[in-house]
């Protein structure tokens, strides 16, 4: 199993520890993302301002740190609301890519072409986020 640590100052705040059991129960069902969590070696920062949280993730190959934010610049800067970031762990992965020809896919590819998602690295970094999509995804 896969090493999830959420540090001390953040197992108060909803969005890490959230994230970390979403994780961790994708993994146990889907033992298949095994391999992309352990090829992540990326940080990533997820802020949430309609509820004021954000969350550090930082994956070093099968091992995940996560915090209130991060010490130094993210390989990925995510900013959405609350509602968007669990359509984003709806999002189908087919043929090893996200799915964006359904209902969801289509609504989060809406909403990253009219800003209301920004991911900052997202064509520098697009193979973290594709494996990380394929980490957070239920499917």
């Amino acid at each position: 199993m896969p090493e999830i640590i959420i540090l001390p100052e953040a197992r108060e705040l909803g969005l890490p520890v959230m994230l970390a059991d979403l994780i961790r129960q994708n993994i146990e069902k889907s033992p298949d993302k095994i391999k992309p969590f352990e090829s992540l070696d990326a940080k990533v920062l997820i802020e949430i301002p309609d509820i004021q949280t954000s969350a550090g993730l930082e994956f070093h190959r099968g091992k995940l740190i996560l915090s209130k934010d991060l010490s130094g610049k993210p390989d990925l800067h995510i900013l959405t609301d609350s509602a968007t970031l669990l359509d984003l762990s709806l999002l189908k992965i087919k043929l090893g890519l996200p799915y964006f020809f359904d209902k969801n896919g289509f609504k989060i590819l809406k909403k990253i072409l009219s800003g209301e998602i920004i991911i900052k690295g997202l064509f520098k970094k697009l193979p973290v986020l594709i494996t990380l999509t394929k980490v957070i995804s239920i499917f």
